[in-house]
């Protein structure tokens, strides 16, 4: 085949499974248009401006030094810049905290963002003034713009599951299948528990350090880290996937094996059974910051991927968004106005307002976003936060 006739193919045959991808993005680039933001007169014409610049960059690699391929010396160039370039305005206030395949990156209200460095997970301490993070076998306490680390914490175990306690005093972490938990200033480690499962704790707001645990056979503990009292232990008979407190701290929501979540009080008293709905997954929960209201993201290969706001009290359902595909995080803006939803099948974010009229604002290509020049090909970035009001 000749050049002319690869041309020709290139441009007129139809790419593999082209019609089906067209469907199921179609319904969340029409909700993008219909609510996009308008854009300006002067951001308009700064798009010529852009192309021109982008001509330039290609001209100064053309000239590089010798051994420096193009495409090499423009992906370091264009990293380099991704540090502070402006990401996406977030619809509501407060800053994000994103884990990548290159590091958590703190992304704030104006789009702009830092990479903390090369870590492994993150969590925000409260009011976003530190992050605590982890690097294979080490916890450090960094502060948000990834300059100063505070303290570091070695352990002989790969360490994981991060969580910063409401008052700031204390950090839980997992330290191979055992929990710990280390003073706010890096002193004081100490165990808690042995052998406990793959869901990370979950700390009962409040001014006492009571901290929610799962086991590996389906059980729950409640206890006080600090007098090392075993408050509560209770079991749901599978394994439990997700803990959350409520904001006030009255219920503790338990995803088990994404068939239900249980709701429980703080004495372990079962309250309320949300079942998935019939043939679906439940994927992932999050409670609004009023406490008010729990998000529901749930599945089906049939039907796509939905998120549902529920009032546990009532039992009362309405539905936010349905898309193709399956939702796998949610994550509440501080002023709870805004659910930000992850969609790795489509490479996308989902700002979706929970208030009537509902809004999706989409964010394409995170991956590549958060990993610049990457191929695309990473784990998809995980939402470690929406930070402070």
């Amino acid at each position: 085949m000749n050049e002319r006739e690869l041309r020709k193919r290139l441009l007129t045959d139809p790419v593999p499974e082209e019609l089906e991808a067209r469907e199921r993005v179609w319904p969340t680039v029409r909700a993008a248009w219909e609510t996009r933001e308008r854009v300006s007169w002067v951001e308009r014409r700064a798009r010529p401006i852009l192309a021109l610049a982008a001509a330039a960059v290609l001209v100064g690699a053309a000239v590089s030094p010798p051994g420096r391929g193009v495409a090499g010396w423009l992906r370091e160039q264009v990293a380099a810049e991704e540090e502070g370039r402006e990401l996406l305005r977030l619809p509501a206030s407060g800053r994000l905290l994103v884990e990548s395949g290159r590091g958590p990156w703190v992304v704030r209200a104006d789009g702009s963002r830092r990479l903390l460095g090369a870590f492994d997970e993150a969590t925000w301490s409260p009011r976003g003034l530190f992050v605590a993070v982890t690097d294979g076998r080490e916890l450090h306490a960094v502060e948000p713009d990834g300059k100063v680390v505070r303290w570091t914490l070695p352990r002989p175990e790969r360490i994981s599951n991060p969580r910063w306690a409401p008052s700031g005093f204390r950090v839980a972490y997992r330290s191979g299948k055992t929990l710990r938990v280390v003073v706010g200033d890096g002193t004081g480690d100490r165990l808690v528990a042995r052998n406990v499962g793959p869901a990370p704790p979950a700390w009962q707001p409040g001014p006492e350090h009571v901290l929610a645990y799962a086991d590996e056979d389906g059980g729950i503990s409640i206890v006080n880290v600090d007098s090392g009292e075993g408050l509560r232990r209770f079991h749901v008979g599978q394994a439990v996937r997700e803990l959350l407190w409520s904001a006030n701290g009255r219920r503790l929501a338990a995803l088990v094996d994404e068939e239900r979540i249980a709701l429980f009080q703080p004495d372990g008293r079962l309250v309320r059974t949300i079942e998935a709905r019939r043939g679906r997954a439940i994927l992932a929960m999050a409670f609004a910051p009023s406490g008010r209201d729990l998000a529901v993201s749930d599945y089906s290969p049939a039907s796509g991927g939905s998120i549902l706001v529920i009032r546990p009290r009532t039992g009362a359902t309405r539905m936010l968004l349905q898309v193709p595909g399956p939702l796998d995080q949610l994550a509440w803006a501080p002023n709870g106005r805004w659910i930000l939803a992850t969609w790795p099948a489509a490479d996308q974010w989902l700002f979706v307002r929970t208030e009537r009229p509902s809004r999706v604002l989409a964010v394409s290509r995170v991956t590549q976003e958060f990993d610049p020049g990457s191929t695309g090909q990473d784990a998809f970035p995980r939402i470690a936060g929406w930070c402070c009001p």
